[in-house]
């Protein structure tokens, strides 16, 4: 009886030890990237690139600014092969969405689309369309 009782004991004391060394070395509850991104102040949320398509100057600039005032991870900018579009387009490069779903989001549009594609060095691609402006408020 005694033995069991230093058992048990010392069972106790060994799922405290892994308890307490689990918190030290970070495996508590996961976190959302949304989350991770607020506390380290880092634009972290996804791959993102922005594609000026309606052909003012600066727009995909603007549009970057308030996605990464945002926390999202805007890697690249540049011009899309037309500027006739005249709304704000979120493509998602993954059959998973949920990033793409943030950036509209975030920009207020419901226009998400899925463009796959072998290249996959972005999560999404947002080009911008005339109605930018109403998105970046």
């Amino acid at each position: 009886m005694k033995n069991a009782i230093v058992f048990l004991v010392l069972c106790g004391v060994l799922l405290a030890a892994i308890f307490i060394g689990m918190e030290r070395v970070g495996f508590s509850a996961p976190q959302s990237a949304a989350v991770k991104e607020e506390s380290a102040g880092i634009p972290s949320v996804g791959r993102v690139q922005i594609l000026n398509g309606c052909g003012v100057a600066g727009a995909a600039n603007k549009v970057a600014d308030c996605l990464r005032a945002r926390g999202f991870d805007v890697k690249n900018k540049g011009n899309a092969p037309t500027s006739n579009y005249p709304f704000t387009v979120v493509a998602s490069r993954k059959k998973d969405g949920s990033i793409a779903e943030l950036v509209a989001r975030a920009l207020a549009t419901d226009k998400i689309i899925l463009l796959r594609t072998a290249d996959e060095t972005y999560d999404v691609t947002v080009f911008v369309g005339a109605d930018f402006s109403e998105r970046i408020k």
